[in-house]
């Protein structure tokens, strides 16, 4: 119930472009989902496993020289 010198406000309807727009969003992060969820990918990238020696060399793949290496400075 409004008040006596505040009428109502007609509110505009949503268009049918707007309910296009939404429901194709909701396809598009529909799809994101259930491929994220699944684990399913679009294509099938070339997967290489890096051997064991190589991630334990120092300044090797990864490791803990690659990121914390020599004086950072301070205070």
């Amino acid at each position: 119930m409004s008040a006596p010198d505040h009428p109502p406000v007609p509110r505009a309807r949503a268009s049918r472009a707007r309910w296009i727009a939404l429901a194709f969003a909701a396809l598009v992060v529909g799809g994101y989902s259930l491929f994220a969820y699944t684990g399913r990918e679009f294509s099938d990238p070339e997967r290489d496993e890096v051997p064991a020696s190589v991630r334990s060399s120092p300044g090797g793949y990864r490791s803990y020289h690659f990121w914390h290496s020599g004086y950072h400075g301070g205070k």
